[in-house]
């Protein structure tokens, strides 16, 4: 008896615990969404918040969410995110659409919908970021100021950041949109693919303030380098109605110089798509931005970044106001 009587109390005590635990934890969530809820550069209301799933989940919810930037306004059904008990630092998310975004400014009514939207992230105890991964099914980008006019849509988009295992700061980035479709933009079909690398990004996420973040990212020499962008697929040119094959392919480096202005190359080797856009009106400035093509018929022009000054070839085209 005596025996059930200390194993009854270890139980009940094991439970109190866990039960304690949960409440605990579910108040530093709900306190940290309030923070974020009351944050000015988040902006987001809520018509309805939650947070259940006691005792093995800590299952969140947000419905008919806004989001609100100066004339920018985004809706949003329903956003959920979810982690287990023993596991918080690892977490899924969902998204319901349709999305809508509206522009006071210029009377722009946009919409997304989709099949699935989630996203993952996990980090470990100490909050050190090792993965976050993003997935779109089926995205459709429509007009919505007269009625509903579809701009574009995709088989599927997918993004991943994965730290380097190797050393505590950096990760990799992988990018992926299958079948980019566009009546409007005459694309019959797209394909892109983007591999990158992002060095000496502090993978602690306690250390992420803005600037200061970034500025260490400039002070380090930490880069982003693009290993691998690939676009291949067939679109209709402007005026004709036979679709040509075209392809992209760069790589190149980025980083920050000390006062925050944007640095760098990317190079570009490109087939059929210089010749679908109308240069005449660049006159004598055409041959410096694109070059002449070589003898497979590729245009080889590069894209720099000289203290946020973005040149196309030889001709500066934009500047890129200091990140910090």
């Amino acid at each position: 008896m005596a025996k059930f009587k200390i194993m009854l109390a270890a139980i009940l005590l094991v439970c109190a615990a866990v039960t304690a635990g949960w409440f605990f934890v579910a108040q530093q969530i709900d306190q940290q969404i309030q923070t974020a809820i009351n944050d000015p550069e988040v902006n987001l209301t809520c018509e309805e918040q939650s947070i259940s799933g006691f005792p093995f989940r800590f299952d969140v919810r947000c419905l008919n969410a806004q989001i609100n930037s100066g004339d920018m306004a985004i809706s949003i059904p329903k956003i959920e995110a979810t982690a287990l008990f023993y596991r918080p630092t690892h977490i899924l998310a969902f998204l319901e659409g349709p999305i809508d975004y509206q522009n006071a400014f210029t009377g722009a009514q946009k919409q997304l919908r989709f099949e699935k939207a989630e996203a993952s992230a996990r980090a470990d105890f100490s909050l050190n970021l090792k993965r976050v991964s993003a997935q779109l099914v089926n995205p459709v980008w429509s007009d919505q100021l007269f009625g509903t006019q579809d701009i574009g849509q995709a088989d599927m988009a997918e993004l991943h950041l994965l730290a380097n295992d190797e050393t505590k700061t950096g990760f990799f980035a992988y990018a992926k949109f299958d079948n980019i479709q566009s009546q409007q933009l005459g694309v019959e079909t797209l394909n892109t693919l983007l591999e990158a690398e992002i060095t000496t990004l502090d993978q602690n996420l306690t250390n992420w303030v803005f600037p200061a973040t970034l500025q260490k990212f400039a002070a380090d020499k930490g880069q982003i380098i693009i290993e691998k962008y690939q676009t291949d697929g067939r679109i209709v040119p402007l005026g004709q109605i036979q679709a040509q094959d075209i392809a992209l392919n760069a790589e190149g480096e980025f980083t920050l110089t000390e006062q925050g202005f944007l640095q760098g190359i990317l190079r570009t080797s490109s087939q059929n798509i210089v010749s679908q856009f109308d240069l005449s009106a660049l006159g004598p400035m055409a041959a410096a931005i694109v070059g002449a093509p070589d003898q497979e018929g590729k245009h080889h022009i590069p894209i720099m970044a000289n203290s946020g000054v973005i040149s196309v070839g030889m001709a500066p085209i934009y500047m890129v106001p200091a990140l910090f």
